[in-house]
């Protein structure tokens, strides 16, 4: 990342961020329509910046939190560990920020034809209508930050918002087909971009890239295998085309990471791990280890946490540091998304595991020190090194592809939409009753200003419409 980049997602980040469990739209004064008179590049970054907020705070914590990747343990976070919470903990405005700055873009792009800007602020805009969704179900839409004529907005249905969400994509892969290149953008853009031959270049291609992930990723949420494997084929495939966010300084109030953020600099002891679900499958040291033969998750584990059975904690030194990036697409999200598609679209569990051994190959570069040797098929047959009590052959190959991603994507607001979306197939078990929250629940301050707010309020163990 160069120097200018570097200021530019500082910047950003001092004008929009906030402390790591509060609302940063609390004290924000300025209509975000006016943001339409500042030069597109500003704009983007604005939408650059609040996707960071949005996805790595406190939405990410309580998805992960609900799916026992780390424990509540002091203060309110005791409350929200046994789902104690109502309206009043949840907001959405970080979410509706990122798309109308995105909106915006797309409009002044128009008039220059910059297929560049348009194509990120579609896929960012769609990223984010994509995750509310997956989040709430039925959500303001088609008639969305349209502040002044429409002050109360319809509920799109959640399955229909997920069909605009693939048009969005679809669009954003046909702005960035012909490698459209823009220096200026290419130079705010913290994600892909730089002030290189090379940077300028590649920065259509690899947001390409990612839209089609979310594509898959977003298929996959509805069912439609056959869109999520046509799309992950031509998805992230390799680290370096990966959408990270940077935490390069790691300065606190600017590009520190949040989890550090709230862990050590804000909140600590709030949030730790120590009788997560998460931290125990991977110590060797626990009953519960996934570890076989060709499986060796110590590194994982180290890099990961802290601790031990029962005093499990994230490790701010490793995964957690304050300057440790941040995943939004992988690719090895795009492996696991392949695999599970071609299991359940196909029904081929050859193929199914080709990329479920991708993806593990991808771990041993990752983690040198610990082993992922490829499965075969009779590793999951009854008695195998890879087999599930109860399970046939094919399902403890599933089995073994939902746990992978559950734990590859730990820290995400997408492990919360695969636990929900395959009826908790892991049977990770609640910390209270006998049921996981089913969704986030809709904001107090859109339920008492919006008249078109949906009557009854769906609660916290209510299924979003695709669930069902």
């Amino acid at each position: 990342m160069t120097i200018k980049n570097i200021f530019s997602f500082l910047l950003g980040f001092a004008l929009l961020a906030f402390s790591a469990c509060s609302d940063f739209v609390d004290s924000y004064q300025d209509d975000p329509n006016n943001a339409a008179d500042a030069p597109i590049e500003a704009v983007l970054n604005a939408a650059f910046v609040g996707t960071i907020i949005a996805h790595e705070g406190e939405d990410a914590r309580l998805a992960c939190l609900w799916s026992r990747q780390f424990t509540g343990s002091d203060r309110q976070y005791s409350a929200l560990e046994i789902y104690g919470v109502n309206a009043e903990n949840f907001d959405w405005d970080k979410y509706y920020l990122v798309a109308e700055n995105s909106k915006i873009v797309i409009e002044k792009s128009a008039a220059t034809n910059d297929k560049l800007a348009s194509g990120i602020a579609r896929t960012l805009q769609a990223h984010s209508y994509g995750m509310m969704a997956s989040m709430w179900g039925d959500i303001p839409y088609t008639e969305a930050n349209k502040f002044l004529e429409i002050p109360d907005p319809v509920y799109d249905p959640q399955p229909q918002v997920y069909a605009d969400v693939q048009t969005l994509l679809d669009q954003a892969i046909a702005d960035l087909s012909g490698g459209p290149t823009n220096e200026v953008i290419a130079n705010r853009d913290f994600y892909f971009g730089g002030d290189t031959d090379e940077a300028i270049e590649n920065e259509a291609a690899k947001w390409s890239q990612v839209a089609s992930t979310l594509k898959a990723r977003f298929a996959l949420h509805t069912g439609d295998y056959t869109t999520a494997i046509s799309a992950a084929t031509k998805g992230v495939k390799s680290s370096a085309d990966e959408w990270i966010i940077p935490h390069v300084v790691g300065a606190y109030n600017q590009d520190q990471n949040l989890y550090y953020s709230f862990g050590v600099s804000d909140r600590a002891g709030y949030m730790t791990a120590n009788v997560a679900y998460l931290p125990a499958i991977l110590d060797p040291g626990n009953a519960l280890y996934r570890g076989n033969a060709k499986t060796d998750e110590a590194a994982r584990f180290a890099f990961a946490f802290t601790g031990e059975e029962g005093a499990y904690d994230l490790n701010y030194s490793g995964m957690w540091a304050s300057t440790a990036p941040f995943p939004l697409v992988s690719a090895i999200e795009t492996e696991l998304i392949l695999a599970e598609a071609e299991w359940r679209g196909n029904s081929n569990p050859d193929a199914a595991l080709e990329h479920l051994n991708n993806a593990r190959a991808i771990l041993a570069a990752q983690f040198p020190d610990g082993t992922y040797e490829a499965y075969e098929l009779a590793d999951f047959d009854n008695g195998g090194i890879a087999s599930r009590a109860g399970l046939s052959r094919n399902d403890a190959l599933l089995y073994e592809i939902l746990e992978e991603k559950y734990v590859s994507l730990m820290g995400q607001m997408e492990v919360f939409n695969d636990v929900r979306r395959t009826d908790n197939f892991l049977e990770i078990p609640a910390t209270s009753g006998n049921q996981l929250p089913q969704r986030f629940l809709y904001p107090q301050e859109e339920i008492d200003a919006n008249i078109n707010a949906p009557d009854p309020i769906p609660g916290l163990f209510e299924e979003t419409p695709i669930n069902k």
